[in-house]
């Protein structure tokens, strides 16, 4: 086996082999248990097959305090802080995991080697918005790597590394990001892949670095668990303590240099608030992208405010 062959996956390398999205997937749920279920995606993008998910273990969970549903062969899953949000919207606790193609390198290892993995935790209160940590594996997004490229500007220390694995600064020779704390990074998206991929019977990392045929093809797998806290001593007193616990943040006082202290998802919240009512700012690049795809497709477009 050679590692380094993780230089061709996704947006960052070339050998990735791509398939149509089915237009009707056919998703299906098998159980074993009441409190544990694999879904089984049929290529459906993220957004339609963790969606069931997300209900599914919400459902769940209401009738066994905990439950875990698995989704093996989706697709671009997309912001996963979306799904545990919607758990948390329901009074649970949401926490969701994701392993997908190879794209970050590894410790010690040349090449792109493991995913960027996300974690996101949703955590629900009643006097905040709810408590949400979305983060990757990555000391860098892929996107932050194309926006300093196109800038000009040059990355951070430690963030990107060129095809073979070097650590760089220059965006024009990054291809891959590099793991979020080194080894502690790496370590997080191996055991994902376990959690996620190997967990469900749909092994990503071992296929694509091997010499199998389909190894390449383009998937991701989850995990999304719910949490009632019903069942951990009683909801309206653990939301209480959520929101004392996030007001205590609040009032310490702020470093030297900053305003205020933030929780995780905080931020977040009042952008998602302000655009409700304002609206999304669309850079004119992928507006004219939009107006394009929609006139070939024959889809009204939205109002706009300018």
């Amino acid at each position: 086996m050679d590692a380094s062959r993780g230089e061709g996956v996704c947006s960052v390398c070339r050998g990735e082999q791509r398939r149509p999205v089915p237009t009707k997937p056919e998703i299906t749920i098998e159980s074993s248990t009441p409190a544990a279920a694999v879904l089984d995606a049929d290529r459906a993008p993220g957004p339609v097959a963790l969606t069931a998910a997300a209900e599914e273990a919400v459902h769940r969970a209401r009738a066994t305090g905990i439950a875990a549903v698995g989704v093996h062969r989706t697709v671009h899953t997309g912001a996963i802080g979306y799904y545990v949000s919607k758990i948390a919207e329901q009074g649970l606790i949401g926490i969701g995991f994701v392993a997908g193609m190879p794209n970050m390198g590894y410790t010690g290892v040349k090449g792109a080697v493991v995913a960027t993995s996300p974690l996101a935790i949703a955590v629900p209160a009643a006097d905040h918005a709810p408590l949400l940590l979305d983060m990757a594996t990555a000391t860098i997004a892929l996107g932050k790597i194309r926006q300093a490229k196109a800038a000009g500007t040059p990355l951070p220390e430690g963030a990107a590394a060129t095809e073979d694995g070097t650590p760089t600064t220059d965006p024009d020779k990054a291809v891959m990001p590099l793991p979020l704390g080194g080894a502690k990074g790496s370590g997080m998206s191996l055991a994902f892949e376990l959690l996620t991929s190997v967990l469900v019977g749909a092994p990503i990392f071992s296929a694509f670095h091997s010499d199998a045929p389909q190894g390449r093809k383009h998937r991701q797998n989850a995990l999304l668990i719910a949490l009632d806290p019903a069942a951990f001593g009683g909801t309206e007193t653990f939301i209480q303590s959520v929101d004392a616990t996030l007001s205590t943040l609040k009032t310490l006082p702020p470093a030297d240099g900053s305003d205020a202290a933030f929780y995780p998802g905080e931020r977040s919240a009042a952008t998602a608030a302000d655009r409700t009512v304002r609206g999304i700012p669309v850079a004119p690049k992928v507006w004219k992208q939009l107006t394009e795809a929609a006139a070939d497709r024959g889809v009204a477009l939205p109002a706009t405010a300018g």
